[in-house]
């Protein structure tokens, strides 16, 4: 076993294989994946293993959006953990279902994002702002240090909120807010 997240099926190296030898300042070169050449499947304990048809199985895979805004649905990065980038999967829709499905719950999971549609009340206190707001999945209050670092705008109203806990929030356009709501919005940014 080469790796403890790797069973390896076939050492029979493809076209795709990177070579050894290449020294640490080569450039990287990404690994695009076919979608038929993959399978998603989940252990025993939930987790998603991500089989390479004739090549290997990784135990645990980790799945991220490469342009999550202008691109979700396409070009999603592949990797064995945090840092180790095994390739690319250009087109996901092209997966068979069951692996598309385990595929879209593992992004959902990590891209869970609720959208602002109504900003309730933003109270500060010692640097720290309290947001009561309801989104899609009810009313929520979550707090916000810093509002210069942890607000991002989008050109041209969107805006992302990170919580003190790094969950992160949705304002498609702040402009199509209830005015109470835009009130808040531009008295505390």
């Amino acid at each position: 076993m080469a790796n403890e997240n790797t069973e390896k099926q076939n050492t029979t190296p493809t076209k795709d294989t990177p070579t050894p030898g290449l020294s640490e300042s080569d450039d990287f070169t990404p690994r695009y994946f076919d979608a038929a050449d993959l399978t998603f499947t989940r252990a025993e304990v939930g987790t998603p293993r991500l089989e390479i048809h004739g090549e290997a199985c990784y135990l645990r895979v980790v799945v991220r959006r490469l342009m999550p805004l202008s691109n979700p649905d396409g070009y999603i990065s592949l990797a064995a953990d945090e840092d180790t980038e095994i390739g690319i999967l250009v087109n996901p829709s092209e997966l068979a279902p069951e692996s598309l499905k385990i595929l879209q719950e593992e992004l959902d999971k990590r891209y869970f994002t609720p959208t602002i549609q109504k900003i309730h009340r933003v109270k500060e206190q010692f640097g720290i702002h309290e947001w009561e707001v309801e989104t899609e999945r009810g009313r929520i209050t979550f707090s916000v240090r810093g509002l210069n670092q942890n607000i991002k705008q989008v050109p041209p109203a969107r805006l992302f909120v990170t919580d003190v806990r790094g969950n992160r929030y949705d304002i498609p356009d702040y402009r199509e807010l209830d005015a109470q709501s835009y009130q808040h919005i531009q008295r505390h940014l």
